[in-house]
């Protein structure tokens, strides 16, 4: 009985969602972090991969939000295993910096990879820089 309630649920409206998102968008640049949040939620909750990244920056940054870095890996991570390339960048640079979580340098390069390989240009650059090496000559 209860899938086919689920079956029977009206899909999410795809028109209100990109106006939420916007709206949520331009409350971020006014620095009205908490609005965005709320507008954003419900569209995460319906794996959104923008809201879920967005989320994300809420709180690695502590915006209209306290702080909790465990959280903001949490959305990055359900947004970068969905293929969000930008999501996954973000969550790279988690774990290659150690911010808030255990640095992991391994799985930073790996999700930095799997961005990169999808032509994210961010992730590419990142790559690369990490990836170069240096050498000095003397004179």
């Amino acid at each position: 009985m209860v899938s086919l309630l689920a079956a029977c649920a009206t899909p999410p409206d795809t028109a209100r969602f990109k106006a939420d998102f916007a709206t949520g968008v331009a409350a971020y640049e006014a620095g009205d972090y908490a609005t965005a949040r709320a507008l954003w939620q419900p569209l995460a909750d319906n794996y959104d991969l923008a809201a879920l990244r967005n989320l994300g920056h809420l709180y690695r940054l502590g915006q209209g939000v306290t702080r909790n870095p465990e959280k903001a890996q949490r959305y990055y991570k359900k947004a970068a295993d969905l293929g969000h390339a930008p999501s996954q960048t973000n969550l790279a640079q988690m774990y290659l910096t150690g911010d808030g979580i255990p640095q992991n340098s391994e799985k930073g390069i790996q999700w930095l990879e799997k961005a990169a390989a999808q032509g994210y240009p961010p992730a590419q650059k990142l790559l690369a820089i990490r990836s170069q090496r240096f050498e000095f000559h003397r004179r």
